[in-house]
Protein backbone atom coordinates (compact mmCIF):
# COMPACT_ATOMS: atom_id res chain seq x y z
CA UNK A 1 0.00 0.00 0.00
CA UNK A 2 2.88 2.35 0.78
CA UNK A 3 4.10 1.98 -2.82
CA UNK A 4 0.79 3.46 -3.97
CA UNK A 5 0.45 6.11 -1.28
CA UNK A 6 3.96 7.58 -1.45
CA UNK A 7 3.84 8.65 -5.14
CA UNK A 8 0.39 10.18 -4.59
CA UNK A 9 1.58 12.04 -1.52
CA UNK A 10 4.67 13.19 -3.40
CA UNK A 11 2.58 14.51 -6.28
CA UNK A 12 0.21 16.29 -3.90
CA UNK A 13 3.22 17.90 -2.22
CA UNK A 14 4.53 19.08 -5.60
CA UNK A 15 1.13 20.59 -6.43
CA UNK A 16 0.97 22.33 -3.05
CA UNK A 17 4.47 23.72 -3.59
CA UNK A 18 3.53 25.04 -7.02
CA UNK A 19 0.39 26.63 -5.59
CA UNK A 20 2.45 28.42 -2.93
CA UNK A 21 4.97 29.48 -5.57
CA UNK A 22 2.31 31.08 -7.77
CA UNK A 23 0.73 32.74 -4.74
CA UNK A 24 4.08 34.22 -3.68
CA UNK A 25 4.79 35.42 -7.22
CA UNK A 26 1.35 37.03 -7.43
CA UNK A 27 1.80 38.86 -4.11
CA UNK A 28 5.21 40.17 -5.19
CA UNK A 29 3.78 41.38 -8.52
CA UNK A 30 0.79 43.03 -6.82
CA UNK A 31 2.98 44.76 -4.23
CA UNK A 32 5.27 45.98 -7.01
CA UNK A 33 2.39 47.97 -8.56
CA UNK A 34 1.55 49.41 -5.12
CA UNK A 35 -1.83 47.73 -4.85
CA UNK A 36 -4.08 49.10 -2.13
CA UNK A 37 -4.16 46.86 0.96
CA UNK A 38 -7.89 46.12 0.75
CA UNK A 39 -7.63 45.28 -2.96
CA UNK A 40 -4.55 43.15 -2.33
CA UNK A 41 -6.29 41.04 0.32
CA UNK A 42 -9.33 40.39 -1.90
CA UNK A 43 -7.16 39.68 -4.93
CA UNK A 44 -4.94 37.21 -3.05
CA UNK A 45 -7.96 35.28 -1.74
CA UNK A 46 -9.54 35.02 -5.20
CA UNK A 47 -6.24 34.21 -6.91
CA UNK A 48 -5.52 31.49 -4.33
CA UNK A 49 -8.96 29.96 -4.98
CA UNK A 50 -8.58 29.99 -8.77
CA UNK A 51 -5.06 28.57 -8.69
CA UNK A 52 -6.17 25.81 -6.30
CA UNK A 53 -8.94 24.87 -8.75
CA UNK A 54 -6.51 25.08 -11.70
CA UNK A 55 -3.86 22.84 -10.14
CA UNK A 56 -6.47 20.48 -8.69
CA UNK A 57 -7.05 19.14 -12.20
CA UNK A 58 -3.54 17.66 -12.17
CA UNK A 59 -4.64 15.32 -9.36
CA UNK A 60 -6.35 12.17 -10.67
CA UNK A 61 -8.15 11.64 -7.37
CA UNK A 62 -9.67 15.12 -7.43
CA UNK A 63 -10.77 14.67 -11.03
CA UNK A 64 -12.50 11.38 -10.14
CA UNK A 65 -14.42 13.15 -7.38
CA UNK A 66 -15.51 15.84 -9.85
CA UNK A 67 -16.64 13.21 -12.36
CA UNK A 68 -18.63 11.36 -9.71
CA UNK A 69 -20.29 14.41 -8.17
CA UNK A 70 -20.88 16.58 -11.25
CA UNK A 71 -23.93 14.69 -12.54
CA UNK A 72 -26.97 16.89 -12.02
CA UNK A 73 -24.84 19.81 -10.85
CA UNK A 74 -22.73 20.48 -13.93
CA UNK A 75 -23.41 24.20 -13.80
CA UNK A 76 -22.11 24.47 -10.24
CA UNK A 77 -18.53 25.50 -11.09
CA UNK A 78 -19.54 28.02 -13.79
CA UNK A 79 -22.06 29.39 -11.29
CA UNK A 80 -19.38 29.74 -8.62
CA UNK A 81 -17.04 31.54 -11.04
CA UNK A 82 -19.89 33.87 -12.04
CA UNK A 83 -20.85 34.69 -8.44
CA UNK A 84 -17.22 35.45 -7.59
CA UNK A 85 -17.06 37.74 -10.63
CA UNK A 86 -20.23 39.58 -9.59
CA UNK A 87 -18.89 40.03 -6.07
CA UNK A 88 -15.59 41.39 -7.36
CA UNK A 89 -17.29 43.92 -9.64
CA UNK A 90 -19.25 45.23 -6.66
CA UNK A 91 -16.05 45.64 -4.62
CA UNK A 92 -14.29 47.26 -7.58
CA UNK A 93 -17.08 49.75 -8.22
CA UNK A 94 -17.30 48.77 -11.89
CA UNK A 95 -19.58 50.68 -14.25
CA UNK A 96 -22.13 48.97 -16.49
CA UNK A 97 -22.53 46.18 -13.96
CA UNK A 98 -25.50 44.50 -15.60
CA UNK A 99 -23.79 44.35 -18.98
CA UNK A 100 -20.63 42.86 -17.44
CA UNK A 101 -22.65 40.31 -15.48
CA UNK A 102 -24.60 39.19 -18.57
CA UNK A 103 -21.45 38.94 -20.70
CA UNK A 104 -19.57 36.99 -18.00
CA UNK A 105 -22.54 34.64 -17.57
CA UNK A 106 -22.70 34.00 -21.30
CA UNK A 107 -18.95 33.34 -21.47
CA UNK A 108 -19.16 30.82 -18.62
CA UNK A 109 -22.45 29.08 -19.36
CA UNK A 110 -22.67 28.88 -23.15
CA UNK A 111 -19.62 26.61 -23.63
CA UNK A 112 -20.72 24.54 -20.63
CA UNK A 113 -24.11 23.99 -22.25
CA UNK A 114 -22.52 23.03 -25.56
CA UNK A 115 -20.31 20.40 -23.93
CA UNK A 116 -23.16 18.94 -21.85
CA UNK A 117 -25.46 18.53 -24.86
CA UNK A 118 -22.84 17.56 -27.43
CA UNK A 119 -23.36 14.58 -29.72
CA UNK A 120 -20.94 12.85 -32.06
CA UNK A 121 -22.80 13.21 -35.35
CA UNK A 122 -23.28 16.60 -36.99
CA UNK A 123 -26.81 17.69 -37.95
CA UNK A 124 -27.92 20.91 -39.72
CA UNK A 125 -29.52 22.28 -36.56
CA UNK A 126 -26.38 21.62 -34.51
CA UNK A 127 -24.28 23.30 -37.18
CA UNK A 128 -26.44 26.44 -37.18
CA UNK A 129 -26.65 26.67 -33.39
CA UNK A 130 -22.91 26.05 -32.95
CA UNK A 131 -21.86 28.68 -35.49
CA UNK A 132 -24.38 31.15 -34.05
CA UNK A 133 -23.02 30.73 -30.51
CA UNK A 134 -19.47 31.23 -31.77
CA UNK A 135 -20.34 34.79 -32.81
CA UNK A 136 -20.44 35.79 -29.12
CA UNK A 137 -16.68 35.70 -28.34
CA UNK A 138 -15.87 37.30 -31.69
CA UNK A 139 -18.36 40.16 -31.61
CA UNK A 140 -19.35 40.78 -27.97
CA UNK A 141 -16.95 43.70 -27.53
CA UNK A 142 -18.00 45.19 -30.86
CA UNK A 143 -21.64 45.07 -29.76
CA UNK A 144 -20.58 47.00 -26.64
CA UNK A 145 -18.90 49.73 -28.68
CA UNK A 146 -15.34 48.52 -29.38
CA UNK A 147 -13.76 49.67 -32.65
CA UNK A 148 -11.79 47.14 -34.71
CA UNK A 149 -9.21 47.99 -37.33
CA UNK A 150 -9.00 46.08 -40.62
CA UNK A 151 -6.40 43.61 -39.34
CA UNK A 152 -8.39 42.73 -36.24
CA UNK A 153 -11.52 42.25 -38.35
CA UNK A 154 -9.74 39.91 -40.77
CA UNK A 155 -8.28 37.87 -37.91
CA UNK A 156 -11.69 37.39 -36.32
CA UNK A 157 -13.26 36.39 -39.60
CA UNK A 158 -10.42 33.92 -40.11
CA UNK A 159 -10.98 32.49 -36.64
CA UNK A 160 -14.68 32.07 -37.33
CA UNK A 161 -13.92 30.21 -40.56
CA UNK A 162 -11.89 27.51 -38.77
CA UNK A 163 -14.92 25.43 -37.68
CA UNK A 164 -16.59 26.20 -41.02
CA UNK A 165 -13.58 24.72 -42.85
CA UNK A 166 -13.66 21.75 -40.50
CA UNK A 167 -17.22 21.02 -41.61
CA UNK A 168 -16.58 21.67 -45.31
CA UNK A 169 -13.36 19.65 -45.59
CA UNK A 170 -14.28 16.55 -43.59
CA UNK A 171 -15.80 13.45 -45.16
CA UNK A 172 -19.20 12.06 -44.29
CA UNK A 173 -17.52 9.38 -42.18
CA UNK A 174 -15.51 12.03 -40.29
CA UNK A 175 -18.63 14.15 -39.74
CA UNK A 176 -20.20 11.18 -37.98
CA UNK A 177 -17.65 11.61 -35.14
CA UNK A 178 -17.25 15.38 -35.32
CA UNK A 179 -18.53 16.28 -31.80
CA UNK A 180 -19.18 19.71 -33.28
CA UNK A 181 -20.54 21.39 -30.16
CA UNK A 182 -17.50 20.24 -28.21
CA UNK A 183 -15.04 21.85 -30.62
CA UNK A 184 -17.21 24.98 -30.78
CA UNK A 185 -17.02 25.18 -26.98
CA UNK A 186 -13.23 24.83 -27.22
CA UNK A 187 -13.07 27.57 -29.87
CA UNK A 188 -15.44 29.74 -27.82
CA UNK A 189 -13.06 29.80 -24.83
CA UNK A 190 -9.97 30.09 -27.05
CA UNK A 191 -11.37 33.08 -28.98
CA UNK A 192 -12.63 34.78 -25.82
CA UNK A 193 -9.10 34.79 -24.39
CA UNK A 194 -7.31 35.34 -27.71
CA UNK A 195 -9.32 38.47 -28.58
CA UNK A 196 -9.82 39.69 -25.00
CA UNK A 197 -13.59 39.85 -25.33
CA UNK A 198 -14.20 39.11 -21.65
CA UNK A 199 -14.91 41.80 -19.03
CA UNK A 200 -11.59 43.43 -18.14
CA UNK A 201 -11.57 43.02 -14.35
CA UNK A 202 -8.01 42.78 -13.03
CA UNK A 203 -6.63 41.26 -9.85
CA UNK A 204 -6.01 43.57 -7.98
CA UNK A 205 -8.55 45.93 -9.53
CA UNK A 206 -6.23 48.86 -10.35
CA UNK A 207 -3.97 47.47 -13.07
CA UNK A 208 -3.30 44.06 -11.53
CA UNK A 209 -0.99 41.52 -13.19
CA UNK A 210 -3.78 39.18 -14.31
CA UNK A 211 -7.43 39.43 -15.26
CA UNK A 212 -10.01 37.45 -13.35
CA UNK A 213 -11.81 36.00 -16.37
CA UNK A 214 -8.57 34.92 -18.03
CA UNK A 215 -7.74 32.65 -15.10
CA UNK A 216 -11.36 31.62 -14.53
CA UNK A 217 -11.60 30.45 -18.14
CA UNK A 218 -8.55 28.21 -17.73
CA UNK A 219 -10.32 26.58 -14.77
CA UNK A 220 -13.55 26.30 -16.74
CA UNK A 221 -11.74 24.77 -19.71
CA UNK A 222 -10.21 22.01 -17.58
CA UNK A 223 -13.62 21.41 -16.02
CA UNK A 224 -15.29 21.06 -19.43
CA UNK A 225 -12.61 18.64 -20.61
CA UNK A 226 -13.41 16.57 -17.53
CA UNK A 227 -17.16 16.66 -18.20
CA UNK A 228 -16.52 15.65 -21.81
CA UNK A 229 -14.46 12.64 -20.69
CA UNK A 230 -11.31 14.05 -22.31
CA UNK A 231 -9.23 14.74 -19.21
CA UNK A 232 -7.19 11.50 -19.69
CA UNK A 233 -6.02 12.85 -23.07
CA UNK A 234 -4.02 15.56 -21.32
CA UNK A 235 -1.71 13.44 -19.24
CA UNK A 236 -1.88 16.38 -16.84
CA UNK A 237 0.49 15.53 -14.02
CA UNK A 238 3.57 17.10 -12.47
CA UNK A 239 5.08 13.68 -11.76
CA UNK A 240 7.80 13.58 -14.39
CA UNK A 241 10.36 10.86 -15.04
CA UNK A 242 13.94 11.25 -16.21
CA UNK A 243 12.77 10.18 -19.63
CA UNK A 244 10.25 13.05 -19.67
CA UNK A 245 12.98 15.56 -18.82
CA UNK A 246 15.32 14.10 -21.48
CA UNK A 247 12.60 14.35 -24.10
CA UNK A 248 11.87 17.95 -23.16
CA UNK A 249 15.57 18.81 -23.24
CA UNK A 250 16.10 17.15 -26.61
CA UNK A 251 13.20 18.94 -28.30
CA UNK A 252 14.18 22.28 -26.76
CA UNK A 253 17.75 21.81 -28.01
CA UNK A 254 16.78 20.89 -31.56
CA UNK A 255 14.28 23.74 -31.82
CA UNK A 256 16.86 26.21 -30.46
CA UNK A 257 19.39 25.14 -33.10
CA UNK A 258 16.78 25.94 -35.77
CA UNK A 259 15.04 28.98 -34.29
CA UNK A 260 17.86 31.09 -32.89
CA UNK A 261 19.91 31.33 -36.13
CA UNK A 262 16.72 31.84 -38.16
CA UNK A 263 15.52 34.57 -35.79
CA UNK A 264 18.87 36.38 -35.76
CA UNK A 265 19.37 36.20 -39.54
CA UNK A 266 15.86 37.51 -40.28
CA UNK A 267 16.00 40.12 -37.53
CA UNK A 268 12.96 38.61 -35.82
CA UNK A 269 14.93 38.40 -32.57
CA UNK A 270 17.74 40.60 -31.32
CA UNK A 271 20.00 40.10 -28.29
CA UNK A 272 18.89 41.96 -25.16
CA UNK A 273 20.80 45.14 -24.41
CA UNK A 274 20.28 44.68 -20.68
CA UNK A 275 19.06 41.84 -18.50
CA UNK A 276 16.16 41.96 -16.02
CA UNK A 277 16.83 41.47 -12.32
CA UNK A 278 16.82 37.93 -10.97
CA UNK A 279 13.46 38.58 -9.28
CA UNK A 280 11.99 39.79 -12.58
CA UNK A 281 13.39 36.76 -14.42
CA UNK A 282 11.87 34.41 -11.84
CA UNK A 283 8.53 36.21 -11.99
CA UNK A 284 8.49 36.02 -15.78
CA UNK A 285 9.14 32.28 -15.60
CA UNK A 286 6.22 31.64 -13.24
CA UNK A 287 3.87 33.82 -15.29
CA UNK A 288 4.88 32.29 -18.61
CA UNK A 289 4.53 28.71 -17.41
CA UNK A 290 1.17 28.92 -15.64
CA UNK A 291 -0.60 31.56 -17.70
CA UNK A 292 0.83 31.06 -21.21
CA UNK A 293 2.73 27.80 -21.77
CA UNK A 294 0.61 25.34 -19.80
CA UNK A 295 -2.81 26.71 -20.89
CA UNK A 296 -1.71 26.83 -24.53
CA UNK A 297 -0.38 23.28 -24.42
CA UNK A 298 -3.61 22.07 -22.81
CA UNK A 299 -5.51 23.78 -25.63
CA UNK A 300 -3.42 23.03 -28.70
CA UNK A 301 -1.80 19.70 -27.86
CA UNK A 302 -4.00 18.11 -25.20
CA UNK A 303 -7.29 19.17 -26.79
CA UNK A 304 -7.10 20.27 -30.43
CA UNK A 305 -4.45 17.74 -31.48
CA UNK A 306 -6.26 14.87 -29.75
CA UNK A 307 -9.55 16.03 -31.26
CA UNK A 308 -8.07 16.01 -34.76
CA UNK A 309 -6.66 12.53 -34.13
CA UNK A 310 -10.13 11.25 -33.23
CA UNK A 311 -11.98 12.95 -36.07
CA UNK A 312 -9.55 12.77 -38.99
CA UNK A 313 -7.70 9.51 -38.16
CA UNK A 314 -4.74 10.63 -40.22
CA UNK A 315 -1.16 9.43 -39.85
CA UNK A 316 0.35 10.82 -36.61
CA UNK A 317 2.83 13.12 -38.35
CA UNK A 318 0.16 14.57 -40.63
CA UNK A 319 -2.04 15.37 -37.62
CA UNK A 320 0.93 16.88 -35.79
CA UNK A 321 1.72 19.05 -38.82
CA UNK A 322 -1.86 20.32 -39.00
CA UNK A 323 -2.10 21.09 -35.29
CA UNK A 324 1.27 22.87 -35.47
CA UNK A 325 0.06 25.05 -38.35
CA UNK A 326 -3.08 25.92 -36.37
CA UNK A 327 -0.84 26.86 -33.45
CA UNK A 328 1.25 29.03 -35.75
CA UNK A 329 -1.86 30.70 -37.16
CA UNK A 330 -2.98 31.53 -33.62
CA UNK A 331 0.03 33.88 -33.44
CA UNK A 332 -0.87 35.95 -36.49
CA UNK A 333 -2.19 38.67 -34.17
CA UNK A 334 1.33 39.39 -32.89
CA UNK A 335 2.78 42.19 -35.04
CA UNK A 336 5.23 43.07 -36.42
CA UNK A 337 6.79 40.40 -38.63
CA UNK A 338 3.74 38.13 -38.43
CA UNK A 339 5.08 36.01 -41.26
CA UNK A 340 8.24 35.06 -39.37
CA UNK A 341 6.18 34.67 -36.18
CA UNK A 342 3.88 32.21 -37.96
CA UNK A 343 6.81 30.16 -39.28
CA UNK A 344 8.64 29.99 -35.95
CA UNK A 345 5.46 29.33 -33.96
CA UNK A 346 4.52 26.50 -36.31
CA UNK A 347 7.97 24.94 -35.97
CA UNK A 348 7.79 25.39 -32.20
CA UNK A 349 4.36 23.76 -32.23
CA UNK A 350 5.86 20.72 -33.94
CA UNK A 351 8.44 20.28 -31.17
CA UNK A 352 5.93 20.98 -28.39
CA UNK A 353 3.63 18.41 -29.95
CA UNK A 354 6.44 15.93 -30.39
CA UNK A 355 7.33 16.27 -26.70
CA UNK A 356 3.70 15.73 -25.73
CA UNK A 357 3.25 12.67 -27.94
CA UNK A 358 6.54 11.07 -26.91
CA UNK A 359 5.88 11.50 -23.18
CA UNK A 360 2.08 11.25 -23.11
CA UNK A 361 2.11 14.21 -20.71
CA UNK A 362 1.23 17.86 -21.20
CA UNK A 363 3.66 19.30 -18.63
CA UNK A 364 6.90 18.35 -20.48
CA UNK A 365 5.55 20.10 -23.58
CA UNK A 366 4.69 23.12 -21.44
CA UNK A 367 8.24 23.10 -20.03
CA UNK A 368 9.70 23.27 -23.55
CA UNK A 369 7.21 26.06 -24.34
CA UNK A 370 8.21 27.87 -21.13
CA UNK A 371 11.92 27.69 -21.93
CA UNK A 372 11.42 28.99 -25.48
CA UNK A 373 9.37 31.99 -24.32
CA UNK A 374 11.54 32.55 -21.24
CA UNK A 375 14.83 32.55 -23.18
CA UNK A 376 13.27 34.87 -25.75
CA UNK A 377 11.96 37.34 -23.13
CA UNK A 378 15.25 37.41 -21.19
CA UNK A 379 18.05 37.01 -23.75
CA UNK A 380 16.45 38.20 -27.01
CA UNK A 381 14.28 41.14 -26.00
CA UNK A 382 16.29 43.68 -27.97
Amino acid sequence: MSDNVNPLMKHSTIVLGLWLLTLAAFVVAAVAIHAKPDQLIIAVIVFALLMALYLMFSLAGAVKVIEQTAHGGEFGLPGLLWIVFITLTLFAGERNLLTSWILAGAILWLPTTLVLYDQLALTPSRLIIGLSVLIVPLAADVALGAQLDATATVLRIGAYLLPVLLVLLTTREQKARLSFWFIVAVAFIWFTIEFNTFPALSLPFDGGPIRYMQLALVVLFLYLLTLAGRWPDLGFTFRLTRSDWREAGFNLGVFSVIAIPFGLITGFIKPSTELPTLLEIAGQGVAIFFFVALPEEILFRGTIHRYLERVLRWAPRATLLLSSIIFGAAHLDNPPNVGYYFILASIAGWFYGRTYLRTGKIVPAAIVHLMVDWIWSVLFAG
